[in-house]
């Protein structure tokens, strides 16, 4: 959570505010003048703390003559389910690419019917070529989504610990 106390009165303060994540393409989503504003700003494709999808809320108290800011991010729940989801699906295609790559091994070696050794059967006959194709195209696709899936949690653990640069930013260039 960031804090900022400005020397101006609150309605000024809010119309600034208001202005300065408006010039950053900001979306203003719920806004109670002059105490409150909840900003939508990012994308789901987002991999840094500023770009992620977040939503972002402004709350303003006047004390005085100036104005109190208090300001927090969260990533939005939009960019943390296709995450979680992204990684779910690909955590089982590793394991399907994984269950293929053992089960075509082991059917070249033993030459037992097992439940994908009809992909490299073929009138009877079992083609060696395609079988070894097959089986490290299935583990090199195994080892990608791997990666992509490290990844992802390595984008995770970096954005959301330092999701409020973009409005510690914004903030930081008030002129109030």
């Amino acid at each position: 959570m960031l804090e900022r106390t400005v020397s101006s009165e609150i309605n000024r303060t809010y119309k600034v505010v208001k202005a300065a994540f408006a010039r950053k393409d900001c979306k203003i989503t719920f806004e109670k003048p002059p105490q409150q504003i909840l900003i939508k700003q990012g994308s789901l494709w987002g991999t840094t703390p500023k770009t992620a999808k977040k939503i972002v809320e402004v709350n303003l108290v006047s004390v005085d003559s100036e104005t109190h800011l208090t300001c927090s991010s969260h990533l939005s729940s939009d960019w943390k389910n296709i995450t979680l989801i992204g990684c779910f699906l690909a955590a089982v295609l590793v394991g399907l690419c994984l269950w293929m790559s053992f089960d075509i091994s082991a059917f070249i070696l033993t030459r037992k019917p097992s439940f994908w050794s009809w992909i490299i059967t073929r009138n009877g006959n079992v083609d060696l070529q395609v079988g070894q194709a097959f089986e490290n195209l299935t583990k090199i696709l195994a080892a990608f989504l791997s990666v992509i899936i490290l990844l992802e949690i390595a984008i995770t653990v970096y954005v959301s610990p330092r999701i409020d640069r973009f409005a510690e930013e914004i903030l930081n260039s008030l002129s109030v």
